[in-house]
This record gives C-alpha cells, structure tokens and sequence, in this order.
C-alpha cells in the first residue's frame, strides 16, 4: 500500500505533492528514430519528472530506482526527488523540508484528474510529470506513457540559462531568461523555480522502516529558490538565484534544474538541466543541443 500523508497532523495543510509508489518494473526503452531536419528545428522539450519520497518510507527505495533509470534512459528528463517531512518519525529524513510537502499539497488542491480515493495525491511515493499527470512510483510503464505523452507537447516558453560559479566552486549564481513562446502564457501568474541536487547520496538508516539500510537517493533537491513572475509578449523576464553548498558535498554529482510553471494549473511549460560547475568556464556549451552534456549554459526554447 502507498504511505498517506498522517492525518493526526493538524493545523492547515501545506500546499504540495508527493509520488505514489509501485513495484520495481523492468523498464523498457524509449522507442527511437532517426532525427529529421523538422527535428532539429523544433524547440527541444524538456520533461519534469518530480518524485515525492521519504526514507522513512519503506516502499521509495524503489521508487528512488526508477527514478535513476528514467533519467539514464533519456536525457531530456530533468528529475528531481523532493522528500518530504510527514515521515520523519523515528527517523528524520536528511534531504526532508516542509517545502517540498506544501509543494504536494498544492498539487492534490490543483489536480483536476482523477486521484486515489480516500488520500488523494499526498503519500509517498507518488510521480509527477510535468505538473499535470500523477503517476504511482511504483508503475514505470505508466510515467514512460506520461513522459511521451509530455514530450509531445510543445514547449510554450523559453528558458535560457546561465551559471556563473566562484573561483573556489562553493557558490554560484544562476541568471535565467523566461520568454514566451504562446500566447497563451502571457499574463499568466507563473512560478520560476532553481532546485539544487545531489545524485546518488548514500545514507545508513538506524531507525524506522528502512531501519538497517543504506539508501542511495536518486537526484534528492538540496536547495530550491522560487520568484513569481509574469511574462510579456515584448521582453524576457530575468532572475537570479544565489546557492552556496555545503563542503562535504559531491560537487561531480550536482546539478540545477529549472523550470517555468502555470500558478494555477501546475502546467510546466519548459524545464532544463545544468551541471554545478567548480569554475567559470569560457567554452559554454547550448544544453539545447546536448542536454545533460556537462556544459554550464542552458538554452530550453
């Protein structure tokens, strides 16, 4: 069974989501073919793939896994494991924030499909893809079947990324363009968000139900800064994001996802991926052309 968000929580509910979870599956390939030129000229779109998943939850591991293998299967999949706090007794989740629960609530509160009857949208491990179709975490075939399903649609703004890292590779500034590419985006309320991840962490559980275990998590969000912002038909809109990380980080394993989103519908328009880069580099290379290439500039149309 999926974990349901405690009801014996009181007070109002955060506003965020989280990803139901299902058996680990063998996952089959995306299918593929030969580009075209009309391939090349099309704006690449970038998928967001965020799992809702706590170590204090003894179904997410798997969860966890699956995730990895969507994003090793294809690179224009940008995901991210937000955990979230619910679960954090006896054992408190070391990448838990109740952030990333608000941001499951929000989604349970927007989500005009069908969800599980009695708990909704908030337990663990639940898949979201690109903010309008929830996928159990444990059911790979159904989020490859969203994942084409999103990929099919065009992307209706732009992002054009910069990462501009210190000298000694322990901070950075991330500098992002928001156009639009519809006009159905503009005037929209819409959230720009910088999620800041570590892939691969390894963390021995004393406690609770993974008590024992050494879990390894799949792209867990160390840092996320959000503006709102509404765009024009005439101009980007420009923000910036300071991260810091912590020393005993791995700055190999780091890497910022971005992405634009409907405020009200949840609707994510574009997203893209950069690698943490330990200095500023001259030879930036357009993610646009190479997603998840290790190059520090991005450009999702």
């Amino acid at each position: 069974m999926n974990r349901r968000f405690p009801s014996s929580i009181s007070g109002p509910r955060p506003r965020v989501l989280v990803l139901p979870f299902v058996v680990l599956l063998a996952i089959p390939a995306m299918p593929s073919r030969p580009a075209t030129a009309a391939d090349r000229d099309e704006p690449k779109r970038m998928v967001l793939v965020e799992l809702y998943t706590s170590q204090g939850c003894n179904m997410c591991p798997a969860a966890e896994e699956i995730l990895g293998r969507l994003a090793s299967q294809d690179s224009r999949i940008v995901p991210i494991a937000f955990h979230v706090d619910y679960f954090n007794k006896p054992w408190k989740d070391v990448f838990s924030d109740p952030l990333y629960s608000r941001r499951q609530w929000v989604y349970n509160e927007v989500y005009a499909k069908p969800k599980p009857e009695g708990f909704g949208l908030n337990y663990t491990p639940m898949l979201m893809i690109d903010g309008e179709q929830s996928v159990n975490g444990r059911e790979p075939a159904a989020a490859l079947a969203a994942i084409r399903a999103a990929r099919s649609r065009k992307p209706l703004a732009k992002l054009d990324a910069r990462l501009d890292p210190a000298e000694n590779g322990r901070s950075a500034t991330v500098t992002v363009d928001v156009s639009a590419r519809s006009w159905r985006v503009v005037k929209r309320p819409l959230l720009l968000c910088a999620v800041l991840r570590e892939d691969g962490v390894v963390t021995n559980i004393p406690s609770g139900e993974n008590a024992g275990k050494a879990l390894t998590a799949r792209f867990p969000a160390r840092s996320t800064k959000f503006e709102f912002i509404e765009l024009t038909q005439s101009a980007p809109v420009s923000r910036s994001f300071d991260f810091e990380i912590d020393p005993a980080w791995n700055r190999k394993a780091l890497r910022l996802a971005l992405f634009v989103q409907d405020k009200q519908t949840a609707a994510v328009y574009q997203a893209a991926d950069l690698p943490w880069r330990a200095a500023p580099s001259k030879d930036a290379t357009n993610l646009d052309a190479a997603p998840h290439s290790g190059t520090e500039k991005a450009s999702k149309r």
